[in-house]
């Protein structure tokens, strides 16, 4: 439900832009529905995380200098922008000793209480370098896209060849890591 809801600004964009080929029209409809995402989060959770602030101000940067300016080139270097920073945070996660990776498979198992991690400490560090690789790569694959290949064919990438490039992507990580998942021996009770 999260990941569907999360999706629902990029889906009303595209929706607007083949609806109207405008995309200046899509990027407004963009920034107010990344704006009541944002607002419906925070009255469903009381909350919002710190990656849906982050993109709700490039959306607000971006989608308003698109507006403004009236040119998209600034809507299409938005998933850049975002791909990239996610990319530093990354790998500033290591600096700081706080894998982001690693926090990620602690917020997954903890959806799943059966199952336990047996990730061998020395795993972390090149599985932070290569999410950070990922995420650069589709910066750079977004902008390839966007200058080789027309409007209609960057707006289908950005919803239907980005969500295919990252559940690709998110398999192959998921079974690289099922190896070191297991269910949880139940212990027995102590008299």
């Amino acid at each position: 439900m999260k990941q569907f809801f999360d999706f629902l600004p990029i889906l009303a964009f595209v929706v607007a832009y083949f609806t109207s080929k405008d995309m200046i029209l899509a990027t407004k409809v963009l920034v107010v529905a990344s704006v009541i995402q944002i607002a419906a989060l925070w009255l469903w959770k009381r909350k919002v995380e710190k990656m849906h602030l982050a993109t709700l101000a490039v959306v607000l940067v971006m989608g308003g200098l698109t507006i403004l300016l009236n040119d998209p080139i600034y809507i299409i270097w938005k998933p850049t922008i975002i791909n990239w920073v996610m990319a530093l945070v990354f790998l500033g996660s290591m600096v700081i000793k706080r894998n982001l990776v690693r926090n990620a498979v602690a917020a997954f198992l903890k959806q799943a209480p059966h199952l336990e991690s047996n990730i061998p400490d020395s795993k972390w560090a090149p599985l932070c370098i290569i999410w950070s690789i990922y995420f650069v790569f589709l910066g750079a694959i977004n902008l390839y896209v966007a200058f080789n290949f027309d409007e209609d064919t960057w707006v289908t990438f950005k919803l239907v060849g980005i969500t295919i490039i990252n559940l690709l992507f998110f398999l192959s990580q998921f079974l690289y890591l099922s190896k070191y998942i297991s269910e949880k021996e139940d212990k027995p009770e102590s008299l």
